[in-house]
């Protein structure tokens, strides 16, 4: 009985979250990012790339489970603590929210034609005119 309680979680767990990819504009030079650095990016506290061009995020909405899945497996919180950081920043006046993409095919043109921009996708998508970053 427990062997197959067992099986049927981790059948559920990995029908609910999506393998996701960190992707960015061609112009972009990195090619890996630690937790940290991704982190600090989506978060807006990194406005820079290391050349000194601005950085420009791209998130798909808070209820979107691409979305969900990018926050709790790649930068290790829930989308609402995001929204707060986003929130704070915009609302205090120190920075801007990052750019909302109403689909996830919206969200990767919006990467293929922004320069500095970096955001999301399913892992299963084309690899065609966008820089995969590996995270470390």
């Amino acid at each position: 009985m427990f062997k197959y309680f067992f099986s049927v979680v981790i059948l559920f767990v990995s029908l609910s979250s999506q393998a996701v990819q960190v992707i960015a504009h061609p112009t972009v030079e990195l090619q890996q990012l630690n937790p940290a650095q991704l982190r600090a990016l989506f978060s807006m506290r990194q406005t820079q790339w290391p050349d000194g061009s601005a950085v420009r995020v791209f998130v798909l909405s808070n209820d979107h489970p691409l979305h969900q899945s990018f926050c709790k497996e790649q930068l290790r919180m829930f989308p609402y603590q995001l929204d707060n950081i986003w929130n704070r920043l915009s609302f205090s006046g120190i920075g801007t929210r990052p750019y909302l993409a109403g689909s996830e095919q919206e969200l990767v043109k919006l990467i293929q034609l922004t320069p500095g921009s970096i955001g999301y996708r399913s892992a299963s998508a084309d690899d065609t005119g966008v820089r995969i970053i590996e995270i470390l």
